[in-house]
């Protein structure tokens, strides 16, 4: 368990805080809709997509854990829809998760045309970003964003944390400095989650060194190199283990201080919130203990 005597910074998404002290703050959970395979056509994803953000919010509301929504948009003549559906079964915040920068474009072009910028988190701002995007972010800040430290030429800690800081010579500049001139308000530190064989560790391992350099909200989707690990996908009993490797690598960097966690699919919600209560409670049971934190009163070390 960790303790920072850097100050760290706190976020306040309406009712949702996250970052601080580990344990202070229960950890804030995306879970993502709309991805590839989830739903056979747009009909079906329009029936049962608002469902699925409301069984999220159930658990969020019986764990007290944190949740918000990651919306993935994957094409152009999927942005309007996906937006108009978050916009209506989200209240307050949620993530748009748009791996192209033209698509990403598009998105902010939508969400200014919605005044919805502000409820927004920026899935991601990452070295693929391009000059014509940034001028975009600079005319049509969205409120919150994601910083991924995915540095391929350097896939160590201090490799990542190069991308972040300054560039790691594959940018100009680095994420936090250019979110900090584009105007993003809530900046969320991703430690870029790699597949086993490149340094997967290292993606636990540049949590604390995160918190500790920089004062802000850390985390990652580990769950992804799970989903990429070559010997599961081979398994015969893929199915039976699955979701349970799925929800319980996540309690791996929040035991090493992270924040928050992109857990993957919304449909697993069922453990992956429940899962995390616990290891919130056992976070910040030892925080007050050993180091004195004060457990915000909304986490589930006091109302669970």
């Amino acid at each position: 368990m960790f303790s920072y005597t850097r100050e760290q910074k706190t976020y306040e998404l309406d009712d949702i805080k996250v970052g601080g002290q580990p344990g202070e703050f229960p950890t804030l959970m995306f879970g993502t809709i709309f991805y590839e395979g989830q739903f056979e056509d747009r009909t079906e994803a329009e029936e049962k997509g608002p469902e699925l953000i409301r069984r999220q919010n159930k658990f969020s509301s019986k764990t007290s854990v944190s949740s918000l929504t990651d919306v993935f948009i994957f094409e152009k003549e999927e942005v309007e829809w996906k937006i108009d559906l978050a916009l209506e079964h989200t209240e307050g915040f949620f993530s748009v998760d748009v791996p192209e920068a033209e698509v990403r474009m598009k998105v902010l072009d939508y969400l200014e045309e919605k005044n919805a910028l502000d409820r927004v988190i920026y899935n991601s701002l990452n070295l693929g970003v391009t000059e014509k995007e940034i001028e975009k972010l600079k005319n049509k800040p969205p409120a919150g964003a994601i910083l991924l430290g995915y540095n391929p030429q350097n896939n160590g800690t201090q490799g990542r944390m190069d991308i972040i800081k300054e560039g790691g010579k594959l940018m100009e500049e680095g994420l936090l400095p250019l979110a900090e001139e584009i105007g993003i308000e809530y900046k969320f530190l991703d430690t870029a989650a790699t597949p086993f064989g490149e340094k997967a560790g290292e993606t636990l391992r540049a949590v604390p060194v995160f918190k500790d350099e920089f004062g802000l909200p850390v985390g990652c989707a580990l769950h992804n190199t799970v989903e990429s690990w070559s010997w599961l996908n081979e398994y015969e009993k893929k199915e039976d283990i699955f979701q349970t490797l799925d929800t319980s690598i996540d309690n791996l960097p929040v035991l090493m201080g992270a924040d928050f966690i992109y857990y993957g699919p919304i449909e697993n919600a069922s453990p992956a919130l429940p899962n995390m209560a616990m290891v919130d409670k056992l976070i910040a049971e030892g925080a007050e203990d050993y180091f004195g934190i004060k457990i915000d009163e909304k986490h589930p070390h006091h109302l669970l």
